[in-house]
C-alpha cells in the first residue's frame, strides 16, 4: 500500500501590543536577512496550539496559553514545498521577551502592524494583507 501524502505545518504567532508586533531578524536559517514572526514547525503527535506555546518559549521565552491565542489566517502554500501555515495573534503573555536563539535571530524588534520592514520574509506579506481583509484561509502560488 501507498504511504499517504504528508505535509509540513507551520506556526506562526504575532505578538501584539497596541499596534506593533514582535519581530525576529533571521540569520544562518532560511530567509536569512529577513525580518519574520515567532514560528516553527509541528514536531507530530503535538497540537498546533501546542507547538505555537512551545515555539514562543524556545525563541524568546514567554509563557503565552491556548486560550489567548486568536487564529487570524491559514495558508496552504506550494512554492516549491507544499505547506500549511497557520498564524495566531497574541496580545497577552508572561515573562520578559529575550533572544534565546541568536544564533538564528539576529535581533528582536518591535514594528507598526500598518508599516513593516521591506525585508520582511515575504512568505508574510500575504498573510499580512490576508489578515488585515479580514479572510481566513488562503491559497498561495499553486
Amino acid at each position: 500500500m501507498a504511504e499517504r501524502f504528508k505535509i509540513p505545518v507551520g506556526v506562526f504567532i504575532m505578538l501584539r501590543q497596541n499596534n506593533q508586533v514582535l519581530l525576529q531578524l533571521r540569520q544562518n536559517c532560511s530567509f536569512a536577512g529577513h525580518w519574520g514572526f515567532v514560528g516553527g514547525h509541528l514536531d507530530g503527535n503535538e497540537q498546533i496550539a501546542t507547538a505555537a506555546i512551545r515555539e514562543v518559549k524556545e525563541e524568546i521565552g514567554v509563557q503565552i496559553c491556548s486560550e489567548d491565542l486568536v487564529l487570524k489566517t491559514i495558508c496552504h502554500s506550494n512554492q516549491g514545498v507544499e505547506y500549511l501555515q497557520f498564524y495566531f495573534e497574541c496580545r497577552k503573555w508572561t515573562g520578559d521577551i529575550q533572544n534565546l536563539e541568536p544564533e538564528k535571530c539576529a535581533k528582536l524588534g518591535w514594528y507598526s502592524w500598518d508599516n513593516l520592514p521591506e525585508n520582511t520574509c515575504p512568505y508574510l506579506k500575504p498573510a499580512v494583507q490576508k489578515i488585515n481583509q479580514g479572510i481566513s484561509f488562503y491559497e498561495d502560488e499553486f
